[in-house]
């Protein structure tokens, strides 16, 4: 059970982003973490940083937090692993150079099969770790590799690329191409007093700031912002504090530009 956050902003935004707290938050209170990685975007490269170990006995975690980087897309994981051992190659966000853009991709769930699949298994060979999750994104950077550039085009495949992953298992992404952040939610596992409970919606949920919300503050325990200067949408696993969030419906793609929805289709 993996916990995942974007930020799509209209301007450089600085975020306080403590992943341990925000792992409890998230839903991982009493299960060991498998690693973290948060991605800050700049144009068309960006700062990553990860590492397969908990947040919370993470000097560079700290590092992290205490520098933080402004910037207008953020991506962030905290790993529970399904596939894959705890390794650096299995850390999430995956990242490729893609037409001199950074591409990166995080995901929630799990893709039972998808290494069965035939437009996969040419893939296998140049994938860095052994998951699922980067197998599904090297598909989708094989899909757009096809397809004309425009966000249109783009979108339809990315829409389709998440029907067929939401097929084999559970499908929360988000990806960065270098200039649109994409997200598409499904379902997700939830931690019960008994154990992780079936999956179920919803898989993320979003929280929106409009001109109305400039110069206040937005505060978790696991993340905040200090100062909104523009319009801007956060996305979580779980709602990470209890004003404001919408549950995104199952099958919902979205396509983001600085802070604005550009495409969105529900179901």
């Amino acid at each position: 059970m993996c916990e995942l956050f974007a930020m799509s902003a209209s301007a450089p935004h600085t975020v306080r982003y403590e992943l341990d707290l925000f792992a409890a938050e998230g839903g991982e209170k009493h299960r060991n973490r498998d690693g973290w990685g948060i991605l800050f975007a700049q144009d068309r490269d960006a700062y990553l940083f990860r590492e397969p170990d908990p947040a919370a006995t993470s000097e560079l975690s700290r590092m992290v937090v205490r520098n933080e980087r402004p910037c207008k897309q953020l991506m962030a994981h905290v790993r529970r692993a399904t596939a894959g051992e705890p390794e650096l190659a299995n850390t999430h966000p995956f990242d490729r150079v893609v037409s001199g853009r950074r591409n990166a991709f995080a995901h929630n769930g799990e893709l039972p099969g998808i290494e069965d699949r035939a437009d996969t298994r040419a893939l296998i060979a140049t994938r860095i770790g052994d998951t699922d999750s980067e197998l599904a994104f090297l598909l989708l950077l094989d899909r757009l590799s096809v397809a004309e550039t425009d966000i249109d085009t783009r979108f339809a495949v990315f829409t389709r690329f998440a029907d067929d992953m939401r097929e084999l298992g559970s499908a929360n992404f988000l990806f960065f191409d270098g200039e649109y952040l994409f997200v598409h939610a499904d379902r997700r596992r939830f931690e019960t007093p008994t154990g992780l409970s079936e999956r179920r919606e919803p898989g993320l949920n979003i929280r929106s700031f409009d001109h109305s919300d400039c110069g206040s503050s937005w505060n978790s325990r696991g993340a905040g912002i200090g100062e909104i200067s523009g319009p801007l949408h956060l996305f979580a696993s779980v709602p990470l504090n209890p004003d404001g969030w919408e549950p995104l419906p199952r099958g919902t793609t979205l396509a983001l530009k600085d802070g604005a929805i550009v495409a969105r289709r529900t179901g």
